[in-house]
Parts: C-alpha cells; structure tokens; sequence
C-alpha cells in the first residue's frame, strides 16, 4: 500500500486545512490590528528600558575591593 493511495482514500481532508488557515489568518489579523491601534501602550512600552536604567545607576552598591 503506496502513501497516495491512503492519502486518494482519506477524502475530507482538505477542510481541515482551509479551517486551519481561516484560524491563522483570524490570529494574525488580531495581532496586526492590536499593534496598530494600541499607540498609547506601545509609547509606555518604548520608555521601559531607559526608565530601568535611570533606577539601577541611582540605586548602585558601592563597589566592593578585592580582599
């Protein structure tokens, strides 16, 4: 028994992958549209690194000497 003919009798299948797609699509759709109208959330977000980096060097140890 050859793999196309299971695949030839296994009939049906095809809608799995046009669900499958149709589900991508709905995802990456969502995912696009939230990064473009999300404006007020990615300006916070960009401001994140340089407000941790403010708070470790005003709150450093002093720096320990070889003993």
């Amino acid at each position: 028994m050859k793999l196309s003919d299971v695949m030839s009798a296994a009939t049906g299948l095809s809608a799995y992958a046009e669900v499958a797609l149709v589900i991508f699509m709905g995802v990456f759709l969502g995912v696009i549209l939230d990064l473009f109208f999300s404006g007020r959330r990615n300006e916070q977000m960009q401001l994140l690194p340089l407000e941790d980096d403010a708070r470790a060097s005003s709150h450093r140890l002093p720096k320990r000497g070889r003993p």
